[in-house]
């Protein structure tokens, strides 16, 4: 039986390792002891089902009773009361409800549909998304809570059926569009399972694993009917409005959508970057990696009428990290950038005042890349504007020049065509 002098004189290795010694003469099981590399030491009753090892967590060691540890006298005597349920004929581990498993053939089977998900979002948040808070807020809506005995189970026993319950239950309360959204999540979570099973890397908690089969996702079909292209291009008498009176609502989000429609970039993107990412001298704007959606730095040329709004919010948020700036009551949030509901809350409220047709951000781009065009500026400049990633092999393996030229005259189009907008 164990002594206290033995249990502090088990010193931490550079990996956990774990010793056990008899309960007593006849008492089935033994108690464990599990040493982590940071030194805690953890108590387990440790029996044999079947031939396979169990272990069921007891509590961390304390040398005096605590209301978070264990003396190795109270450990001793929570294991002989697994002791002699077990020779009573009833399983411990079943009878206590406990859920660890520590047997490696069984951790391979036990990957919920829940630590799915967890494990998807954690490799999405690996990757840098920028949509895993809102990808996050979909699947504990729409799956993990309305679905709570269903995210339960083991990831490998979800069927198609499970999967077609879930969307079901958003088409039935009224749920278009975000249904295939959902879906798709749903999907990238079960492909990412399918490759984790052999990923030296992992996203969720040692010895977990899915032992997925096949993507259940791929046999339910995307409702087609509830895609809608985007069409929406802001009309040239509408940006005049948005131009000279959006500011009414709101000088910082009207400052956020003229540079958008001055560059033609991303208000997502805007949003986050740094004055360091602005260079005066050079006027040209530097959309970082960390915050452009296809991993690289991008370059933007600034003309007269960019650099007039960068000179309007450095007075305004020249002081601060970032270029746009919340604020609560009249005060600068130096610290937080204006959040995107905030955005969309003054553009809906503007054109609902204004009577005119409601726009979102990503309809910024599209009319700058459809006006762009009707600028004479050519489809190639413009998609080098917008930072689209080209996937032709000689781009992605060769051309490493920047373009920075043929974007500066492109942007020079762009600035004049829109002058003559904003005086008509």
């Amino acid at each position: 039986m164990w002594r206290d002098r033995e249990i502090k004189g088990a010193k931490p290795k550079d990996k956990r390792y774990r010793i056990s010694k008899p309960i007593g003469v006849s008492i089935p099981g033994s108690l464990v002891l599990d040493v982590h590399t940071g030194g805690a030491k953890v108590f387990y009753y440790q029996y044999y089902r079947e031939s396979k090892r169990v272990l069921i967590k007891i509590g961390v060691y304390k040398k005096t009773p605590t209301s978070v540890g264990w003396t190795l006298e109270a450990a001793s005597e929570k294991s002989r009361e697994y002791a002699e349920l077990l020779r009573q004929g009833i399983d411990p581990k079943q009878h206590t409800g406990e859920q660890e498993i520590f047997n490696r053939e069984d951790a391979k089977i036990q990957g919920t549909l829940e630590q799915l998900l967890d494990s998807y979002l954690s490799a999405m948040e690996a990757d840098g998304k920028r949509s895993v808070n809102s990808v996050r807020r979909s699947l504990k809506t729409y799956v993990n809570k309305p679905f709570s005995q269903l995210v339960s189970r083991r990831a490998s026993t979800i069927e198609a059926d499970d999967i077609v319950d879930i969307l079901h239950r958003m088409i039935s309360n009224g749920v278009t569009t975000h249904t295939n959204r959902v879906r798709s999540y749903l999907s990238a979570a079960f492909n990412h399972g399918l490759k984790q099973e052999h990923n030296p890397r992992r996203y969720t908690k040692e010895g977990v694993k899915f032992n997925l089969k096949y993507n259940p996702v791929s046999f339910v079909p995307k409702q087609d009917d509830y895609e809608r292209v985007g069409e929406h291009v802001i009309s040239e008498e509408e940006i005049k409005t948005i131009w000279d009176e959006l500011a009414n609502e709101s000088l910082i989000v009207s400052l956020l959508v003229k540079l958008a429609l001055a560059t033609g970039q991303r208000a997502g993107e805007l949003n986050r970057i740094r004055w360091l990412d602005v260079d005066f001298e050079e006027k040209t704007m530097t959309i970082p990696s960390t915050v452009s959606k296809n991993k690289m730095d991008h370059v933007v040329p600034l003309c007269d009428i960019a650099m007039s709004v960068i000179h309007s919010l450095h007075e305004l948020t020249g002081e601060c990290e970032a270029l746009f700036t919340g604020s609560y009551k009249g005060k600068l949030l130096k610290g937080k950038i204006i959040h995107n509901s905030t955005i969309a809350r003054v553009i809906r409220g503007f054109c609902k005042q204004k009577k005119i047709d409601k726009f979102i951000a990503r309809d910024i781009r599209r009319t700058f890349k459809t006006l762009a065009g009707k600028a004479g500026i050519s489809k190639e400049i413009r998609d080098r504007l917008q930072n689209h990633a080209l996937k032709d092999v000689s781009t992605i393996h060769y051309d490493r020049y920047d373009y920075l030229a043929e974007k500066r005259a492109g942007m020079k189009v762009w600035n004049d065509y829109l002058k003559l907008i904003l005086k008509a």
